[in-house]
């Protein structure tokens, strides 16, 4: 008879053996495997895998397809997707090709720690989402005609919180989010790609407002001002720092269906029908 430590070491080589689309069959197999060992396991118990908070603290890596739409061609290798495809065309500028590398769900106690109850079944916690990724951009080399591509090491933060709706659901809003270098612009060794970074994304957005036909303008103001309506959004603005962030006052809650869960995995399906495995690392 199988035993869940199988079925989850079989999950994870099905998954590496199909570039971690939870769509493919087999996979789908793999998790279903897992849910039947899990309820075999509880018995009659009833599962309320959102009671304990600190059971979900902790940082997880995701093992699964990002979840993003319109996935560039590849070579087999990391999956790219454009910066504007990633980010609800919020971060400029949206071309710029992304290659991620890793994809951590960071969930942990709030500033203020006073909202799990007595019976520790109602919480909040963060729940931030921190892509890890490589922009690659062309420039030309001093002194030279020639081009030369310049990877610069970025960082996505989507930050968000999360409560317990249920016993085997979560639920999660994103209120704010922030792309920023991930590496150190001051250091001497990161020189090129400091300069690199500033000349991507220095007046970024401004550029690319200022490039749209007077149609497009149009859509994209009458597109900020609903969102504002609506969510309370303040899109991105270029900074002096060369980062970009949006904030929303009002965002709409999305879900999670804990399909699976123990001390070092999690799978989940969210209110799009997403399927993402977790690690804990």
């Amino acid at each position: 008879m199988t035993t869940i430590p199988e079925a989850k070491s079989s999950l994870k080589r099905i998954l590496l053996e199909n570039n971690g689309d939870t769509t493919q069959p087999a996979v789908e197999d793999a998790i279903k495997t897992l849910q039947i060992l899990s309820s075999e396991k509880r018995g009659e118990a009833e599962w309320n895998v959102t009671q304990d908070k600190h059971f979900h603290t902790g940082r997880w890596r995701t093992i699964t397809t990002p979840p993003f739409p319109g996935r560039l061609p590849d070579d087999g290798g990391k999956a790219k997707y454009t910066l504007g495809r990633m980010s609800f065309n919020m971060f400029k500028p949206t071309k710029a090709v992304c290659a991620i590398d890793e994809i951590v769900n960071v969930v942990e106690a709030l500033d203020d720690d006073s909202s799990a109850d007595q019976n520790g079944s109602s919480w909040e916690q963060s729940y931030n989402s921190e892509v890890l990724m490589e922009i690659s951009v062309s420039r030309t080399k001093e002194g030279s005609t020639t081009e030369e591509t310049i990877v610069l090491p970025a960082k996505l933060i989507s930050y968000g919180v999360c409560t317990p709706t249920s016993p085997t659901r979560i639920g999660v809003t994103f209120q704010s989010g922030t792309l920023k270098p991930n590496f150190d612009m001051t250091l001497k060794e990161n020189e090129i790609r400091a300069k690199a970074w500033k000349e991507t994304f220095e007046g970024a957005i401004a550029k690319e407002a200022e490039a749209q036909s007077i149609l497009s303008k149009l859509a994209t103001i009458a597109s900020n001002v609903l969102m504002k309506l609506m969510m309370g959004l303040d899109p991105p603005v270029d900074c002096m720092d060369f980062t970009q962030t949006y904030t929303i006052a009002r965002p709409i809650a999305g879900h999670l269906d804990i399909l699976y869960m123990d001390e070092d995995l999690r799978i989940s399906k969210g209110n799009r029908g997403t399927i993402v495995v977790v690690e804990r690392i």
